[in-house]
């Protein structure tokens, strides 16, 4: 289909969708001084704590308070003097001062010359991110630094320091296992007076108490250590800071000791704070340890100065690697040096197998076992197993291979394993097999597991630098796809052609991936046919395949996401699933999700890809969305085509009954005049004297066809109503009211009516047709009244925000409330024809006049006792308003 130009773009349309926004939108005008702001939707409100009022005229730096000394506010500036696009974070400051991180994207606005004229700003609270990502770089750098430290004492400064500072405590203490107690040995901002003390394993009190379940606990307000050990300040004689961290220090089983931090105000620890706090006591009971086991090394292995060479130079390779590869290389040559003749590897899981990754050389003097562990040992192989099972290091005495089920490992006589775990699932295990020793010695164990708890905390720095990676990827395929989606959404709004919102959507997910392109299947006949596509498949043979079709339920990729209305993502995508493999062998990654519009899935949104890609949550996310966004786009356009078609058929089938109604009232006019006429006449040729029965025939006659007349004049009036073109302006209500009256009282001169009428304000609207309602209700007043002696008839109005309402309340004959909704209905008569005359139009016209003006009738009455009838009219011409509530009016 040819591309079709986009409309003229729904101002209202678009304001609502800012206003609908989730994301905050600030406009600022660049052609006045100092770029004010003109426009900011509720989601900046939400965002900022300002309301509009407060923002419009200002520039929007007022958000940084003092904090001006930003670089994201210069490239900002540089950006607006270069008339560009940019994307940067800001410290922002709320109105009730707190602060919070903006990513806001600045986009100028270009008149037809080029010229800027004003400027959009999208503005994202990224606080937590930003706070997370600190979190998790300063859980990095103390992670590096913890590597680096030997000593207790830098381990102490590092936690009391960097901690304390990182989640803003104001003290903090460790205490360290020292035979049966937990003694004080580091503290910062405590005092004697503290409920931090020396106490037993054995005491109750919230130190030995997390130690001994190796649970961290957070007591997060005031009172909450307190009320869980009530005799703690009683005990210690000290007083329990506001909010408390306690953190057990466990290494291999072994507890060693307690880290507390103390914070002034109330601290809802969130769960990445936790996670740093436990990460942290981890790493600081591993530092604790190999500070230890460093001071045991150097005193038991004096004359073993080679091997201590050999085992710092790799510790200070371990503390800055983050190539868990090369470390493990590094390691293998070092436990090489330390144990000669062993053999050693690095086994990672894949594919369900241990698999060996790096290995010592000795192992291709026998290369029926090397390729045997290259291809992978299962799962069950026992000394693998128990490491699995416990995350602890496992030291195998007196080897037997048939005992461990590893054929071809004869020549070993005692073997290791330690699990490298991270988030608490084993990633990898590094093993040592040792040739000339039977039992492992103590000093063979606790090198072996330094070695492991450097191998480990390398595992963990590669993990939580790939963490940030694919954060950070995430983070940014969010902020393209959310630039992506503000132009989509306007796109989607300026056009009602489904291949052109189809094509809109496809462009945006394109720009967000690799090479590939995009597809749109939907079934016609018995076949998938692609109705849009946009992009080249890569083959002409694969391009002639689809235009030809491919058939229902033998096409997976399709069908699935038709009949299970859920996305499918395949990341390695099979050439044989669908169609002929040699047609789609280039194409390695394919998304298919299905388009659901009022219900019913309209189409397959297809998406192939010509290389590897593993789709991400942030990747899902952007499809997902776009395919719903467009959903529904395509729903509000076809909604919108049936309105329009609607609308004309009404307004054909309303001209066509007004044509109608005015055409059947001209002509019934003459057979009413021949009625009147002839029967005057034949009256007249008839003997003066007449039964009385014939009398009442020609009166009944003469009445009947008088009445008709009336119901005909109703008709054309009605008609004309409906046909004139409304000439709105200023009606002043109070002399149209006193001009109706006066016309009234001349025709009533003998009825004693007191008229009781209030000042009546100007409205807008047109003033012919007005003086016909008005002339409707205050004659219906003065028709109802005329069986009073005294008549009273009130004429009044009420102001509300958007409207005026005009009231008409009298103490006549009224009517019963059941019959409410018929009375601005066509030929309704509530009171007998007899008594009070009247073709019954006149309130169907009132309604059909204030129902064009805007406006809303409406009515209230008790049998005897009276009626108030009235209209609402917009004060602004052209908007709607609901009729007005009438409360104890009759």
């Amino acid at each position: 289909m040819p591309h079709q130009p986009a409309s003229s773009p729904d101002l209202p349309l678009l304001s609502q969708a800012f206003a609908a926004s989730v994301n905050s939108i600030a406009i600022a005008d660049a052609r006045q001084p100092d770029l004010p702001i003109i426009y900011v939707n509720p989601a900046f409100e939400r965002l900022s704590g300002y309301p509009a009022a407060e923002v419009t005229g200002r520039n929007c730096r007022f958000l940084q308070g003092e904090d001006r000394d930003q670089a994201a506010r210069r490239e900002l500036h540089a950006a607006l003097i270069q008339g560009r696009s940019t994307t940067t974070v800001l410290r922002n400051y709320r109105k009730d001062g707190t602060l919070f991180y903006n990513e806001l994207t600045l986009s100028p606005i270009r008149d037809a010359a080029g010229k800027v004229t004003h400027v959009v700003g999208f503005q994202t609270d990224v606080s937590v991110r930003e706070r997370t990502s600190s979190l998790m770089n300063r859980l990095q750098g103390m992670t590096q630094d913890l590597a680096a430290v030997y000593t207790q004492t830098e381990v102490f400064e590092l936690i009391l320091n960097d901690a304390l500072e990182a989640l803003g405590g104001i003290s903090g203490a460790v205490l360290l296992v020292q035979d049966d107690r937990l003694r004080v040995a580091a503290r910062r901002g405590h005092d004697d007076a503290s409920v931090w003390q020396d106490v037993t394993l054995s005491d109750a009190h919230p130190s030995p108490d997390v130690l001994q379940t190796n649970t961290p606990r957070f007591f997060n307000g005031g009172g909450d250590l307190v009320r869980a050990y009530p005799e703690l300040e009683g005990q210690t004689g000290g007083m329990a800071a506001v909010a408390s961290a306690v953190l057990p220090m466990v290494e291999n089983g072994q507890p060693l000791g307690v880290i507390v931090l103390d914070f002034r105000e109330p601290h809802d620890f969130t769960p990445d704070e936790e996670r740093f706090l436990m990460t942290l006591a981890g790493q600081c009971a591993l530092a604790f340890d190999r500070a230890r086991l460093s001071d045991n090394l150097e005193r038991q292995v004096q004359d073993r100065t080679t091997e201590l060479e050999a085992f710092v130079r790799f510790t200070e390779l371990a503390d800055g690697e983050t190539d868990v590869l090369a470390l493990a290389t590094r390691a293998e040559e070092m436990l090489s040096v330390l144990f000669p003749g062993c053999t050693n590897g690095y086994y990672a899981l894949e594919d369900g197998l241990w698999k060996l990754q790096v290995y010592s050389r000795d192992l291709e003097d026998t290369p029926a076992l090397l390729a045997s562990i290259r291809a992978g040992l299962p799962l069950d192989t026992l000394v693998f197993a128990e490491s699995m099972r416990t995350g602890e290091p496992v030291f195998v005495d007196a080897w037997d291979p048939a005992r461990e089920q590893m054929v071809m490992t004869e020549a070993y006589q005692s073997v290791g394993t330690y699990p490298l775990r991270v988030d608490g699932r084993v990633r990898a295990i590094f093993a040592l097999g040792l040739k000339n020793t039977s039992r492992w010695t103590a000093h063979q164990k606790a090198v072996f597991q330094g070695v492991g708890r450097s191998l480990k905390l390398a595992l963990e720095r590669t993990e939580t630098a790939r963490q940030l990676e694919l954060q950070n990827a995430e983070l940014h395929a969010r902020t393209r796809a959310l630039e992506g989606f503000a132009a989509l959404t306007r796109d989607l709004g300026l056009t009602g052609d489904p291949d052109v919102l189809i094509r809109r959507a496809m462009d945006l997910v394109l720009s967000l991936l690799p090479p590939g392109y995009a597809a749109f299947w939907q079934v016609i006949g018995e076949k998938w046919q692609v109705t849009t596509q946009v992009g080249e498949v890569g083959k002409p043979e694969l391009q002639a395949a689809m235009t030809a079709g491919f058939p229902v339920s033998l096409t997976p990729s399709l069908d699935l996401p038709y009949q299970t209305r859920e996305p499918l993502f395949q990341d390695h995508y099979d050439p044989r699933r669908d169609v002929a493999p040699e047609l789609v062998d280039h194409l390695l990654t394919v998304a298919t999700l299905p388009v659901v519009v009022n219900g019913s899935v309209l189409g397959i949104f297809n998406v192939p890809l010509f290389g590897h890609r593993q789709w991400s949550a942030a990747d899902r996310a952007v499809l997902v969305t776009t395919v719903q966004s467009l959903g529904l786009a395509l729903e509000r356009a076809r909604q919108a085509q049936q309105l329009i078609a609607q609308r004309d058929q009404l307004q054909a089938s309303n001209e066509e009954l007004e044509a109608f109604t005015y055409s059947v009232s001209h002509d019934l006019r003459t057979p009413v005049r021949h009625i009147i006429s002839f029967s005057g006449l034949l009256r007249r040729s008839m003997p003066e004297a007449l039964g009385e029965k014939t009398e009442r025939y020609f009166k009944i006659i003469g009445d009947a066809a008088v009445t008709l007349n009336e119901l005909i004049d109703g008709i054309l009036d009605l008609s004309r109503t409906s046909r004139q073109p409304l000439k709105v302006g200023r009606v002043d209500l109070g002399r149209l009211v006193g001009a109706v009256r006066q016309e009234l009282s001349m025709s009533t001169p003998d009825r004693q009516i007191s008229w009781q009428v209030a000042e009546m304000p100007t409205v807008m609207g047109d003033a012919d047709l007005l003086r016909r309602v008005v002339m409707a209700l205050l004659s219906n007043a003065v028709k109802f009244t005329r069986t009073r002696q005294a008549a009273v008839i009130e004429v009044w109005t009420e102001e509300q925000p958007q409207s005026w309402t005009m009231l008409v309340r009298d103490n006549g004959v009224g009517f019963d409330p059941q019959y409410q909704d018929k009375l601005f209905s066509m030929f309704q008569h509530l009171h007998s024809q007899a008594d009070f005359e009247g073709a019954g139009v006149g309130l169907a016209n009132v309604r059909r006049i204030v129902t064009r003006h805007g406006g809303a009738v409406l009515a209230e009455g008790q049998p005897g006792v009276g009626a108030t009838f009235g209209f609402t009219l917009p004060k602004v011409a052209g908007e709607r308003v609901e009729p007005a509530r009438l409360s104890g009016l009759t």
